[in-house]
């Protein structure tokens, strides 16, 4: 069993609206803890194996249904989400003098997801999702309680996944994994998920690819 330990980094790369084959739209959103500019606290992933159903016959179980993925998603917690970034994966609008607006026509840009951890041995652990779109569902706001220090509250976003749409070997799949130190790998994985956007090397530092 693999273990995970920390949420380095997320990488989001948003792409353009209604390009096939995909066409990145800007360069990606890097959420890793840097000052102003948001960090992650956790994500969950669910859906990513199918229900398995037992189809009978002759008075048996006969057969397993279990192919295919079920309803793939990731919720994540985020501190601090610059505006900015929040924005940009929401679809939303922005003025020119800040003021962020979202209404019925507000429609969330399609974007691959990179998710960095580490495993046990030190070296970087990876999960990509190719297609998907974020949600962010509700907004709260607390009171101030006298005599306490201020705690942040942190910002739950949803990534709803879909199949990937590009054609070629990886198209129709969900998801993309990986743990070691194989350069080759790590480009693999940025490659396909993040149309080689930025390359995060085996010890954990984000590049650009030229």
């Amino acid at each position: 069993m693999a273990i995970n330990i920390g949420f380095k980094r997320l990488t989001i790369q948003p792409f353009k609206k209604g390009k096939f084959p995909l066409e990145k739209d800007g360069d990606p959103i890097v959420i890793e803890g840097k000052a102003n500019n948001g960090g992650m606290v956790s994500a969950e992933l669910s859906g990513i194996a199918k229900e398995a159903k037992t189809v009978s016959a002759s008075n048996t179980g006969y057969y397993i249904s279990r192919k295919g993925v079920g309803e793939p998603k990731v919720e994540f917690e985020v501190l601090d989400l610059p505006v900015a970034a929040e924005t940009k994966i929401l679809g939303r609008t922005q003025s020119e003098k800040g003021v962020q607006y979202t209404g019925e026509s507000t429609e969330a840009p399609y974007c691959a997801i990179l998710m960095e951890s580490s495993n046990t041995s030190g070296d970087v652990a990876l999960v990509g999702m190719f297609y998907g779109v974020f949600s962010l569902d509700a907004l709260s706001l607390k009171t101030e309680e006298v005599g306490a220090d201020f705690e942040p509250e942190n910002e739950k976003l949803t990534f709803t996944a879909a199949a990937n749409p590009t054609a070629g070997d990886y198209q129709g799949m969900y998801m993309a994994k990986y743990a070691g130190n194989d350069t080759e790998a790590i480009k693999e994985i940025n490659d396909n998920v993040l149309l080689a956007s930025v390359v995060v090397s085996a010890s954990g530092h984000t590049e650009e690819q030229h």
